[in-house]
């Protein structure tokens, strides 16, 4: 997310993580986040942002299973690093965006937390 603001609380974000897990405190965070990643428009963004809010309100925690998804060229396939902590590593990548490799890793996220919750 290109914008000072939304930078500014994914960053008080990942202090706050990095210290201790409070689930009533990160969901206004992701609340306001979301009121920014509407304003500009990234849809994906936005809902990935509700579906971690919902998943941090079911479980009282953020905890998803990413699934690998095969590469179409067989020769180069990849391999997914299991990240030690899910939020933070997905508030990283929100950092950035707008880099098609983030968004690619947003896209998975997203996927699985609709498959968790749905």
């Amino acid at each position: 997310m290109n914008n000072p603001k939304a930078q500014k609380i994914i960053n008080s974000l990942l202090k706050e993580i990095s210290k201790e897990f409070k689930a009533e405190s990160i969901s206004e965070q992701l609340t306001a986040l979301r009121t920014i990643a509407l304003e500009l428009e990234d849809p994906l963004v936005v809902k990935t942002l509700r579906l971690v809010k919902e998943k941090i309100a079911e479980d009282d925690e953020f905890v998803v299973e990413i699934e690998q998804i095969d590469s179409e060229d067989d020769d180069e396939e990849e391999e997914y690093e299991e990240p030690e902590n899910h939020l933070e590593y997905l508030l990283q990548l929100l950092l950035d965006s707008e880099n098609k490799y983030n968004r690619e890793e947003i896209k998975l996220y997203r996927t699985a937390l609709m498959k968790e919750l749905y």
